[in-house]
């Protein structure tokens, strides 16, 4: 008798224990909603920042590539100098800036009659023109060319954006979304015994001892 009271009660505390307010369940779905929301908006902030990035580098390309073409053309028609800035500096900044590729090249293509330019050292870095327009026009696309794998070497205009900050928080995310859902999985499995069930186990119980 003892014993079947105690296990009477024990069902009892066990169909009251064991449920789960629907508040609780719709508070954990909706917590995983927001979730993927957060999500999604911070894969679409990732690729926005990729893609925005990655036009800063193509105009980056191309302004440096417009530039260094015409800090080349100069040299090869013409024989530039600034005001209060001497010679041998002129010479040695620009090889600087366009290397020693698209230099040997200009100095093929330079026009008759222009001087050598020499650097503070007194070596010799745009030599003596010797080449006429048609030669000049005939190179002028290698000449392109080369200027754009000097660009391309820049790693300004060429480096990755770090986007691992993204996949961090996405990692993390996904993390969060499993645990939410062994956790509503676990609340799910619904244990309440309803009072008839309750009863018909009572008297089970309250059977044992006949």
């Amino acid at each position: 008798m003892k014993a079947a009271h105690i296990i009477i009660v024990a069902l009892s505390w066990f169909c009251v224990g064991c449920a789960t307010p629907p508040e609780v369940k719709q508070a954990l779905i909706a917590k995983d909603q927001a979730y993927v929301e957060n999500e999604r908006l911070m894969q679409q902030y990732r690729e926005l920042v990729g893609n925005v990035t990655e036009r800063h580098q193509q105009w980056y390309r191309y302004v440096q590539t417009r530039l260094n073409l015409n800090l080349a053309l100069q040299w090869a028609t013409t024989n530039p100098r600034l005001i209060d800035v001497a010679d041998v500096e002129v010479a040695k900044d620009d090889a600087e800036v366009l290397g020693a590729e698209v230099i040997a090249l200009i100095n093929d293509i330079r026009l008759k009659n222009l001087p050598e330019r020499k650097g503070p050292t007194g070596q010799v870095v745009f030599q003596a023109g010797m080449g006429d327009m048609d030669t000049l026009l005939q190179k002028l696309p290698e000449l392109i060319g080369r200027i754009e794998e000097r660009v391309a070497e820049d790693p300004r205009g060429s480096s990755a954006v770090d986007l691992t900050a993204f996949d961090q928080y996405r990692t993390n995310v996904e993390a969060v979304r499993r645990i939410n859902a062994i956790i509503k999985q676990y609340l799910d499995i619904d244990l309440t015994l309803s009072h008839n069930d309750v009863q018909s186990l009572a008297e089970g119980v309250q059977g044992l001892r006949r």
